[in-house]
């Protein structure tokens, strides 16, 4: 029996497509914590990877990739001291902001991940006008996420 094309199923497929970019999305999450906690070495050593993630970091008002407590245990923190870099700071030139004073006024709680994540479905709502064409126009958005994320990976 030929498989009947009807909008549900092509739903479904969509759905189904949208799940696996979920659980795409999930090991590229876990693959750049893991990284970010091993290669992350702040300000004084600048490497490319610590570069673009500073960059990442201050442009997007951001701290780690689930969010600040992502550097408590990590490389960064055993060589520096700190329990988070400088670009997690509201502002960088604070005395309040030195490394251990993780309260709301001082730095960005929270992770660039899911902040990049929303800022692109954002774009792509903006794109589509919010119809069903809407999670089509997402998935490069996410894709590009990803990809970018894999790259600081």
């Amino acid at each position: 029996a030929a498989e009947m094309h009807t909008p549900y199923s092509s739903l479904k497929k969509l759905l189904s497509l949208f799940n696996s970019l979920l659980a795409v999305r999930d090991v590229a999450l876990e693959h750049t914590f893991m990284t970010l906690r091993k290669n992350y070495r702040g300000y004084n050593e600048p490497d490319d990877y610590t570069t673009e993630w500073n960059f990442v970091m201050e442009k997007l008002k951001c701290c780690g990739v689930n969010n600040y407590t992502d550097f408590s245990g990590s490389s960064f923190e055993m060589t520096t001291g700190h329990a988070y870099p400088r670009g997690c700071c509201r502002s960088m030139g604070t005395s309040a902001c030195d490394g251990h004073n993780a309260s709301a006024s001082v730095i960005h709680q929270e992770g660039c991940f899911r902040k990049l994540l929303r800022i692109t479905k954002a774009q792509s709502f903006t794109l589509s006008g919010g119809s069903l064409g809407a999670a089509m126009m997402q998935l490069p958005g996410i894709l590009a996420t990803l990809l970018l994320f894999i790259k600081l990976g």
